[in-house]
This record gives structure tokens, sequence and C-alpha cells, in this order.
């Protein structure tokens, strides 16, 4: 019995040691992520923006000596026929002013003091008994006008008599001192009274745009007083006084 029990007590030991444990089991459920990323990319925006007035040169600046012929139809459609080679005398504008609709600014009444735009420059009605040599001549209608310097002429009682111009005329070139005013998406240049638009052709005299503000009239504009407010009436254009960053300016109204 002694010699027995040892080796019972050893074969207990040799059966422990050899007992095989399980690897314990791990179940993991895969893991699926989703990821979904929205990315919102706003389309560049063009933007367009006005284009500045462009001062023309032509024929590199020269001038030319003479009266020039431009044969023209009272019914432009901006593809004019221009038998000329014009004078470019384009200079740049003084001021720019930008409204998108008529009364834009408050009225504002100040005395009308009539302007002149330098010696070359004469009012409706004056008379001259000779133009200058590089004034430009052109035909709308029946009529002959010459142009020179902002200024319109007709042949009158052996000389030339100042009048307003002709809607839809086309000129080559504009005159020191003319402003630029934008009406809406449209570029306007005004001299002494007059509004042009840009074409290829050059500069097309146009009616008064409502809303337009400038900052001279001409000798010539009258003093009206409609419904309890005074405003000045030139070239059948109505202007509203009005002051525009804290200068004198006129504004295009509706006559009524």
């Amino acid at each position: 019995m002694a010699i027995n029990i040892p080796q019972q007590a050893n074969a207990q030991r040799f059966n422990h040691a050899n007992f095989s444990r399980p690897a314990p089991t791990m179940n993991r459920t895969p893991v699926t992520v989703n990821r979904t990323v929205t990315v919102n990319r706003t389309p560049p925006v063009t933007r367009t923006e006005p284009v500045s007035p462009v001062n023309r040169t032509i024929n590199g600046g020269s001038r030319n000596v003479g009266n020039h012929n431009i044969e023209m139809n009272r019914n432009v459609t901006g593809n004019e026929h221009v038998n000329v080679n014009p004078r470019a005398d384009v200079h740049n504008h003084v001021t720019v002013y930008h409204t998108g609709s008529f009364r834009s600014q408050p009225y504002n009444y100040h005395p009308y003091h009539p302007y002149y735009w330098g010696p070359r420059w004469h009012p409706v009605g004056f008379f001259l008994s000779a133009l200058a040599a590089n004034a430009i001549r052109f035909s709308i209608g029946n009529q002959w006008y010459y142009y020179d310097d902002g200024c319109y002429y007709i042949p009158s009682g052996g000389g030339y008599s100042a009048v307003l111009p002709p809607v839809g005329a086309v000129v080559s070139y504009l005159p020191d001192g003319y402003e630029t005013c934008q009406v809406g998406d449209v570029y306007y240049y005004y001299f002494a009274g007059t509004f042009y638009v840009n074409i290829q052709a050059g500069y097309q005299v146009v009616q008064a745009p409502i809303g337009a503000i400038i900052s001279q009239l001409p000798d010539g504009a009258v003093d009206q007083n409609i419904n309890g407010q005074d405003l000045l009436v030139y070239n059948n254009t109505y202007y509203e006084p009005i002051s525009q960053d804290g200068q004198d300016a006129y504004q295009v109204v509706p006559g009524n």
C-alpha cells in the first residue's frame, strides 16, 4: 500500500497535466461602416461686371482737315455705313453716376445756372459765319448737319446755326467734359444736354433715359412748376433738381 499510493498520486498528476482545454470561441460579427459623404458644391458663379466706358482713339488720334461726309438713314440700326476717317479726340469723362430707376434721390431744389462747355460750344440758335475745317458733315432724312466738338449745326442764312442734335445721329468722338451715367445695365454718355450710347460705328444720339443723373444743364433750359415742384425742361426732357453725394445734380424724370 505504501508503494501504490505514490503511483496513484503521480497518475492523477499526469492525467491533470495532459488535460486539453479548448480554446475559447469568439463570435465577432463583422462591422460594416456605410460612410455616405454628401458634398454640396455650388457651381461657380459667373459675374458679369459692367463694362467701363472705353476711350476710343481712331486713326492714332490724328485730325483730318476738311469736312467729312457721313450718309445715314433716320431709321438707325447700328449698322450705318460711315464714309469718314473720323477725328479722334476722345478724352476721359469727369463723373460717373449710377441709378436704377427714376427718383433714386430726393427732390432738392437749387438755383439753375446754365453751364458752358468751353469756347467751342454754342447754345441752340447761335449763328456762325464759318465752321472749323474739320467739322463732320452727315445727313439724316433730307437735312444736312455738321458736327463739331459736341455741337450740331445746319446751314442757315449764308452761315450755320446751332441746333438740337437729331436722335439717331452717329458721331465718331465725344469732346472733353462728357459724363457717363448708368441706368440699369446700360451706360450712357452725356454732353451738353445730349445723351449717347456706344455702338460699333461710334456714339449714337438717343432719347434721355428716365432715371439718368447728370451734373449740368446747358443754356436754354426752362424752369417749370409741376405739382408744386420746380423742374427744368430742356429738349422736351424734364429734369428734377436733386443732391447727389452732397453735390447739386439733375435727374431725368417723366414729364407727368
